[in-house]
C-alpha cells in the first residue's frame, strides 16, 4: 500500500471510528442512562492510540485495519457499560404476619350460660317473647340463690323457661316466667320489664303459641290462678299431659303474689 492509499484508508478508519464514537454518545443520551464524564475520554483516547500506531506501524494492511475497528469496538462497549450507573435493587420490605386478634368477650347470657331456644306469642294480648333457657347447672345443685340471678338476667333479655322443663309439645311442663312490671333500674331499661304485664287479661279458652324450630305449638288456657311467692309446687314437673304454664308477679307493678296461667296442648 503507497502511501496515499494509506493515508486514505486510516482517514476513512478513523472517521468511521469517530461516528462510532458519536453514535454511542447519542444513544446514550436517548435511550441510556447517563454515561459518565470519563466515557467520551476514554473513547478519544483509543482515537489517538489507534491514530499513533497506524502511522507508526511500517505496512498497514485492510486486514491490521479490521482488527483494529474491531478492538476499538470492544474498547467502547466496555466503556460504555462501565459509565451506565447500575440500578439499585429494592430492599424487600418484610412483612409481618398480624397477630390473631383475641376472641371477644362472652356476653352476659354466655356468662350465665342462658341461650334463646324459643319465642312465645299470645295473639289476644299482642305479646311476642323470646324464651330462653337456663342450663341446669344451678338447678341441680340446688343453688336457688344463683338460679334466681340467673333467671333475673334472662328476664331482662325476654320470657325465661325454668331449666327442667320439657321442650315445647313434649309430655310434661314447660315452665315460663316473665316479668309484669319492672322491679329494677335494670329491668326498666329493658324491652321486656314488663312483657306480662296483661297477662293477668287474659281469658280461658285463649290460645298461647311457642314457636319451635319454625313450627307452632298451640296450647288453649284452662286455668288461672293466684298463689303465694312461696308456693314452690307450680314448678313441680309431670308426665302425664303437655301443659304450658306462664308466671309473672301480680298484681301488676308488685312483687307480692304471682299469677299462674295454665294451658294445655292443642292437638291438631
Amino acid at each position: 500500500m503507497n502511501k496515499h492509499q494509506y493515508r486514505a484508508v486510516a482517514t476513512a478508519f478513523l472517521a468511521l471510528v469517530a461516528s462510532f464514537a458519536l453514535w454511542t454518545q447519542a444513544i446514550g443520551k436517548v435511550a441510556l442512562p447517563p454515561f459518565r464524564e470519563s466515557t467520551i475520554t476514554l473513547v478519544d483516547e483509543i482515537i489517538n492510540d489507534l491514530f499513533a500506531e497506524l502511522f507508526e506501524v511500517p505496512e498497514v494492511t485492510v486486514e491490521n485495519l479490521g482488527n483494529h475497528f474491531v478492538q476499538t469496538v470492544q474498547k467502547s462497549e466496555i466503556a460504555i457499560q462501565a459509565s451506565v450507573a447500575p440500578t439499585p435493587t429494592p430492599t424487600p420490605i418484610p412483612t409481618h404476619s398480624a397477630a390473631p386478634l383475641p376472641p371477644p368477650p362472652p356476653s352476659e347470657l354466655e356468662q350465665w350460660e342462658l341461650m334463646r331456644a324459643w319465642n312465645i306469642f299470645i295473639p289476644s294480648l299482642s305479646v311476642r317473647a323470646p324464651v330462653l333457657l337456663p342450663s341446669m347447672k344451678y338447678w341441680s345443685s340446688q343453688a336457688w340463690d344463683m338460679l334466681e340471678e340467673q333467671m333475673q338476667i334472662g328476664l331482662n333479655h325476654g320470657t325465661v323457661a325454668y331449666p327442667h322443663s320439657v321442650s315445647p309439645g313434649q309430655m310434661g311442663s314447660l315452665i315460663i316466667a316473665g316479668h309484669s312490671s319492672p322491679p329494677d333500674e335494670q329491668a326498666q331499661e329493658s324491652l321486656y320489664g314488663s312483657v306480662f304485664a296483661h297477662l293477668p287479661e287474659i281469658a280461658v279458652g285463649e290460645e298461647i303459641q311457642v314457636q319451635s324450630a319454625g313450627t307452632a305449638i298451640r296450647y288453649k288456657v284452662v286455668e288461672k290462678n293466684i298463689v303465694s311467692p312461696k308456693a314452690t309446687t307450680i314448678l313441680e314437673q309431670q308426665h302425664d299431659e303437655s301443659i304450658l304454664k306462664l308466671i309473672t308477679c301480680y298484681p301488676v307493678g308488685t312483687t307480692r303474689d304471682r299469677m299462674i296461667i295454665t294451658a294445655q296442648r292443642i292437638d291438631d
